[in-house]
């Protein structure tokens, strides 16, 4: 008899322990599910407003396996973050198979790649209206956008508005600090554009005259970069205060006097400005009052009409715009019967044609 209890009592704490181990477990797989159950539709709504669709993502307990057919690894890295931000989620993996249901022994915890700085490219963009230069674009340090500013408001003009970004991991090219150098010799544009980067260099305008744009082509050349130029030369043209300054130009000359005197050249100096930044053709009309030998008239004239010339030439006025004419006696503008008069004779007048 006391065999049997005792046989008994073994059998039922057996059958206890069974009992208590199968509770165990199943407290586990239900604890488990529960928190399958709660994360999921929350992976599920952070994607959504991430904007994440084409997605999968299954919880094993607090471990997140995501796939997603067709997507890019960078889209599946992005998933990946969104359900890792998740309270209570331990990690996330990404499925190589694409597979919907992952198996957690074959998983290895997945590991984060470390962040890449993505590389900028320089770029200068000059571009000119009614309230200035506005100067825009990317380079590495304050020192070129300074440069840079400086050379701007010399070719294209002030203010300028030095609006450039300053990125240090900037990728260093040459042509960056070449275009400096290039601004440094060029010659004044007017109504310009430049862009510069690396793919080449477009830049627009005008200039007063043909030597300015070859000069600009030999500087924007220095880049070593392909360039599209669409400079045109356009001259500036004259205001009519400045056509009646030079028309009313008199050089005056001594009696058997053939050469300037340093009044005569103050008065060209005045002029010649405005010639130099115009290409108006201009007449110059040389005059005696009485001529000392009959018939030698209008060559003296012609002489005096070309010293004047001369001198303009050698000031750097072109040659091809100056027309040379001796008119002797004709249109005095005082009577030769005084000294006075006479001396108001003999004259060089300039003419705009």
């Amino acid at each position: 008899m006391s065999d049997q209890k005792s046989t008994t009592r073994r059998i039922g704490t057996a059958v206890a322990g069974v009992f208590l181990a199968g509770t165990v477990l199943a407290g586990s797989l239900i604890g488990q599910s529960t928190t399958a159950n709660s994360l999921q539709p929350q992976a599920v709504a952070a994607l959504q407003q991430a904007g994440i669709s084409g997605v999968d993502v299954i919880f094993r307990g607090r471990e997140a396996y995501l796939s997603g057919q067709g997507k890019t690894d960078a889209e599946l890295q992005q998933a990946k973050a969104v359900v890792e931000a998740i309270y209570g989620v331990r990690w996330a993996t990404i499925t190589g198979d694409n597979s919907a249901n992952p198996s957690p022994e074959t998983t290895t915890p997945p590991v984060t790649p470390s962040p890449t700085v993505a590389v900028v490219e320089p770029s200068v963009n000059i571009g000119t209206g009614a309230s200035g230069t506005l100067l825009t674009g990317t380079v590495a340090t304050q020192a070129e956008a300074d440069a840079l500013a400086t050379q701007v408001q010399r070719v294209f003009g002030s203010p300028v508005a030095n609006q450039m970004t300053i990125v240090p991991n900037c990728q260093p090219e040459a042509w960056v600090g070449n275009l400096v150098t290039a601004l440094q010799g060029s010659p004044a544009v007017t109504g310009g554009s430049l862009l510069v980067n690396n793919a080449g260099v477009t830049i627009g305008g005008t200039v007063p005259s043909a030597a300015d744009l070859a000069t600009l082509q030999q500087a924007m050349a220095g880049l070593q970069l392909p360039v599209t130029n669409s400079v045109t030369v356009v001259p500036p043209t004259l205001t009519a205060a400045e056509i009646a300054q030079i028309n009313n130009t008199v050089v005056n000359f001594g009696a058997g006097v053939y050469s300037l005197d340093d009044t005569a050249r103050q008065k060209l100096d005045a002029i010649i400005p405005l010639l130099a930044k115009s290409t108006v053709t201009v007449t110059i009309e040389g005059y005696v009052s009485t001529p000392p030998v009959d018939g030698q008239e209008v060559p003296q004239s012609q002489v005096r009409a070309q010293v004047v010339a001369d001198y303009l030439v050698a000031n750097g006025i072109e040659a091809s715009r100056l027309v040379v004419v001796g008119r002797g006696v004709d249109n005095p503008v005082a009577s030769n019967d005084t000294s006075d008069g006479q001396a108001a004779n003999r004259r060089a007048t300039l003419t705009v044609s």
